[in-house]
């Protein structure tokens, strides 16, 4: 950032003009209007103190400053303020964000669970089906199979071969009914 010049009471002038407030209260959403006000300074203040005398001298310093606040608000985030690009796009992300939290999860079968217990327990035909039974069990039940494996002392590699293959089985017999 660059250093705070000290033509800092010109640009507090201008940061409290009237018709500067005019121009930010048309700007929409309100919620961003304090913090465009704050830019325009940090931005005017980020100027060479010669420039900002200049235009001071010149009564162009307010032309000036709602042009750079009003690029900021409506800019498409490719001009040299893209703080509306980089704002709306947060504000869309949490928009987002809080719609994808607040709607119902999908819902399942309820017996969707039982039938997948019946198709692992109708399987136990010899001790390689059963160990298969306990991993995926205590995958479901561990939710990982880095936990899995953790929890027998057994490599993560088998247990996800082991989930991999249960999981297909059980859509493949569910699939069928």
């Amino acid at each position: 950032m660059a250093p705070v010049n000290d033509c800092s009471g010109i640009v507090e002038k201008i940061y409290s003009h009237p018709e500067l407030l005019e121009v930010l209260s048309k700007i929409k959403p309100e919620a961003i209007r304090d913090d465009l006000r704050q830019e325009l300074a940090l931005s005017l203040l980020g100027q060479p103190c010669e420039k900002i005398s200049l235009l001071f001298a010149s009564n162009s310093l307010l032309r000036y400053a709602i042009k750079i606040m009003w690029n900021m608000a409506v800019g498409n985030g490719t001009s040299q303020h893209p703080y509306s690009y980089t704002f709306t796009r947060k504000e869309m992300a949490q928009a987002l964000r809080y719609m994808y939290d607040t709607r119902p999860l999908p819902g399942l079968p309820a017996d969707l669970g039982v039938k997948a217990a019946e198709v692992l327990s109708g399987k136990t035909r010899d001790k390689y089906d059963y160990h298969e039974q306990q991993i995926f069990w205590k995958y479901v039940e561990l939710g990982t199979c880095r936990k899995v494996s953790t929890y027998f002392g057994i490599p993560k590699s088998h247990v996800q071969i082991v989930v991999k293959k249960v999981k297909n089985e059980i859509k493949t017999h569910l699939n069928a009914d």
